[in-house]
């Protein structure tokens, strides 16, 4: 197993997150992690990636605590967070010539690999010479995406990967994240794009009142329910009745 959650829990003062947390992750496979506002995705994946300590349970990536191999285990994640920490005085070249150097790439490598991403999720590919800071929302998720693809990853974790994108920018994704798993390489992504997400997972974990319920996406679809219904039943969704607007 690439990643194993054993049993986690997690609170903030009186607030409880989560609770006995479980979470299995093969290779090839894609897992969506889905749940409402504030529910504990980011919390979560935190703890996974060993921003924040669990109050119980294990974490384990590769067969190890993260604590035991850092370095290694390091080198086999890449990671787009929640808020997409990013050098913004760098071109996005400079930016990406940054990351690759910090995984040790050789610089020809990084050459290619910043041609190949920049290629591929950029309609236009932002000059030289312009600094991050200058890009659109979108630009900027681009950038972490194709940071975090920079040293190919085998375990690939995405927090809300498809928030700013455009429909196009969103199906080029798609199409890419699909791709890597079939090459064997696995995806974490916590998404509330759950239209997007029917296209890319294997696997559903639901975070419900706590709780992390997990599925195949197999057993979701043969419900004969449409997939974002059946989300949205597990997540306990209660349609608003609409009233006239005074």
């Amino acid at each position: 197993m690439l990643l194993q959650v054993q049993n986690v829990r997690k609170s903030f003062g009186d607030n409880l997150v989560l609770k006995d947390a479980g979470l299995e992750i093969g290779e090839g496979e894609c897992h969506g992690l889905i749940g409402k506002n504030g529910s504990g995705k980011s919390t979560l994946i935190n703890m996974i990636i060993n921003l924040v300590e669990p109050d119980e349970g294990n974490i384990r990536l590769f067969d190890s605590g993260f604590e035991k191999r850092p370095d290694e285990i390091k080198k086999k994640i890449g990671v787009l967070p929640e808020f997409n920490p990013l050098v913004e005085e760098f071109s996005l070249p400079d930016y990406l010539e940054y990351i690759g150097l910090i995984y040790g790439l050789e610089r020809e490598l990084i050459a290619s690999r910043t041609e190949f991403l920049t290629d591929y999720f950029f309609e236009d590919v932002p000059g030289p010479k312009k600094p991050i800071s200058d890009f659109s929302k979108g630009m900027k998720l681009k950038a972490g995406v194709c940071a975090a693809l920079m040293h190919k990853p085998k375990l690939l974790i995405l927090d809300e990967p498809f928030d700013g994108l455009d429909v196009f920018s969103s199906n080029n994704l798609v199409e890419f994240l699909n791709d890597y798993r079939n090459r064997g390489n696995s995806i974490l992504a916590s998404s509330h794009d759950i239209l997007f997400m029917d296209k890319i997972v294997t696997h559903v974990s639901i975070i419900r009142d706590e709780e992390l319920l997990n599925f195949t996406k197999e057993e979701l679809i043969k419900k004969e329910q449409p997939f974002d219904k059946q989300v949205a039943d597990i997540m306990g969704y209660n349609p608003k009745t609409i009233q006239e607007f005074k």
